[in-house]
């Protein structure tokens, strides 16, 4: 009897040989996922607390095509999916204050703090690559929220295709947990000093956070920092003082200001006030140079293929006991807030 060759019936089950998508390395089946990210997504996931809310924290992943932004995902993904297999966490809701009805279970949402791009192509071409890296973000099942960064006006070298974003400053409020999440813009290509706070944003921030509910506290989002010691790319940051003001009137019910931009890790506990600390987050792109990062720059090595690779955070938040947790996954440490200060662990 002859051998019978078809679609159903392919010739490798003939041959010792394997076919050409048989492989022995389990981690990638199906998914195409690397076993570092599935190995330092259970590292990640087995150092969370279970009884917490958390949610993820990125910045400045400054998409390229050929680049590391779908890792970036996978991982993101990878870790999603273990939290929610392995613990059980908090089921919030958003209340109406920013128009959203999201909920679900583990992972509580995305927060991605600018420079999604570079923001140097034909807007149309940069609206493109922002809408990939968002379906991409909210494909993971969680609410997404974001924080403009100076990159995404696509305005940098000249580039006549300046766009602004629609919801420049919202908070979103999380009722079960007493948090208003603030997200504030902090970039305007108009202006004489282009990094920095808009009169209205300040005025808008100080309502925010005088409205809040009894017993409230508030994590404040920027891509920026507000003070500027705390960067190294412009020698003034616009009306720092005028926020700074506001957030001192209010620091008591300030958990921390969370910024990007500097594209390292930094703690700052040094605010007038001594109730909340300034906390730089690492910048999701795979870079590694020491150049322009402000004085007490945490900057880890990164390496393509492992670990190091990627650089984001699981923020956790712990409102009655005024602590917050971020868990590092890739390159970076973990971190926590308690007693209104910011430590490595």
């Amino acid at each position: 009897m002859g051998i019978i060759i078809s679609e159903n019936n392919y010739k490798w089950i003939y041959t010792y040989d394997y076919a050409p998508d048989s492989i022995w390395d389990e981690w990638r089946l199906d998914s195409g996922v690397p076993k570092w990210i599935y190995e330092e997504a259970s590292d990640v996931a087995a150092r969370v607390h279970t009884e917490l809310p958390c949610f993820v924290l990125l910045t400045d992943s400054h998409f390229a095509y050929n680049g590391t932004w779908e890792d970036t995902i996978r991982s993101i993904g990878a870790v999603v999916d273990l939290v929610k297999r392995e613990h059980s966490l908090f089921t919030l809701e958003d209340s109406e204050s920013n128009n959203m009805d999201h909920s679900t279970q583990g992972l509580c949402g995305i927060v991605h703090l600018g420079d999604l791009s570079d923001g140097l192509l034909p807007l149309d071409k940069t609206r493109a690559i922002e809408d990939r890296c968002i379906n991409d973000m909210q494909s993971v099942g969680v609410p997404l929220y974001l924080t403009p960064g100076n990159h995404d006006y696509n305005y940098f070298r000249g580039n006549p295709e300046v766009t602004y974003p629609a919801t420049p400053q919202y908070y979103v409020d999380f009722d079960t947990i007493k948090l208003r999440m603030i997200f504030i813009d902090s970039f305007d290509p108009k202006e004489q000093v282009r990094y920095g706070f808009t009169d209205y944003c300040i005025h808008w921030l100080d309502a925010a956070l005088r409205s809040m509910p009894e017993g409230f506290v508030s994590i404040i989002f920027s891509h920026v920092p507000p003070l500027v010691r705390l960067q190294a790319w412009t020698k003034d940051i616009r009306n720092r003082n005028k926020l700074m003001d506001v957030l001192n009137v209010y620091a008591d019910r300030i958990l921390a200001f969370i910024n990007g931009h500097n594209h390292c890790d930094l703690l700052y506990n040094e605010l007038y006030n001594g109730k909340f600390p300034v906390i730089s987050i690492n910048c999701a792109k795979c870079e590694y140079f020491l150049e322009h990062k402000p004085e007490g720059a945490h900057v880890p090595e990164r390496a393509l293929g492992d670990r190091t690779q990627e650089s984001f955070d699981i923020l956790q938040i712990d409102t009655e006991n005024r602590k917050l947790y971020l868990t590092r996954f890739g390159a970076g440490e973990d971190r926590v807030v308690e007693d209104g200060k910011a430590r490595f662990i």
